[in-house]
């Protein structure tokens, strides 16, 4: 039984790698599997960091802060497939016309980027360049790896604060996931990362700044009746603004 136990978190914790990035391997799976991702969703962002900054702390372009920034954040879309990207840029071109209902749902499906989705994605992108080049300028390798660590506890967030919201498709089944105990489970291993990759001051602000975006997506949801997966891939970019801002705030 325990064997049989282990081999089922190991396989939790794939699918959240291969849902999350392009890392995890393809497992056959049903849909109800997708709930038990949530808890998860911090360790995989807890591989993905490393992946991508375990070259530059070996010495890539070793003094090249700018390089080592923007390779980072063109790293994090490519692994990711660009989904945390898309959705925040599906919800600033439903959001920023149109905050009714029928108007923001009928954008949000449209596959076409608008001037609102392409101003958020410039601004996400070129912001996250900027941090990350401070967090490169004083080699704080760590942190860097903490802020997708961070990134994907802001998901798990938001599939606890968009469950009474959820609408039918993909983003309901981790919706579904976002119970008391994987909620807790998903934060205390973001705070134990935490406190080997970022002082206390850096932690708590970025905390206080990522309740704040899950506010903001909550009180979206609320008023245009409802919440899809692009709330959860625009929980994950905004929470790692923040922990970025928190970061170059105090360092």
């Amino acid at each position: 039984m325990e064997r049989a136990m282990r081999a089922g978190l190991i396989k939790d914790f794939l699918i959240t790698l291969g849902f999350m990035t392009r890392l995890g391997p393809v497992l056959d799976i049903e849909a109800r599997d997708l709930a038990r991702t949530v808890k998860w969703m911090p360790l995989s962002g807890l591989v993905l960091g490393a992946l991508i900054v375990l070259p530059f702390y070996l010495g890539l372009f070793a003094g090249k802060y700018w390089i080592q920034a923007w390779l980072t954040v063109a790293a994090s879309v490519y692994l990711t497939r660009g989904l945390h990207f898309d959705g925040i840029a599906d919800i600033a071109d439903g959001a920023g016309p149109y905050p009714d209902s029928e108007r923001f749902w009928k954008i949000i499906k449209d596959s076409r980027s608008g001037v609102f989705g392409i101003l958020a994605s410039v601004l996400v992108l070129l912001g996250q360049v900027l941090c990350f080049y401070y967090i490169y300028e004083v080699q704080a390798y760590a942190a860097a790896v903490w802020i997708f660590i961070l990134g994907r506890m802001g998901c798990s967030a938001m599939c606890r604060a968009g469950q009474r919201f959820a609408r039918p498709g993909q983003g309901i089944l981790f919706m579904n996931g976002g119970d008391g105990r994987s909620i807790s489970l998903a934060f205390v291993s973001t705070i134990i990362t935490g406190f080997f990759a970022v002082n206390i001051q850096t932690q708590l602000i970025a905390y206080a700044l990522t309740s704040l975006c899950i506010f903001f997506l909550y009180r979206l949801a609320e008023t245009v009746n409802g919440a899809n997966g692009d709330f959860l891939g625009g929980a994950v970019v905004l929470a790692e603004i923040s922990g970025l801002l928190a970061f170059s705030m105090l360092n």
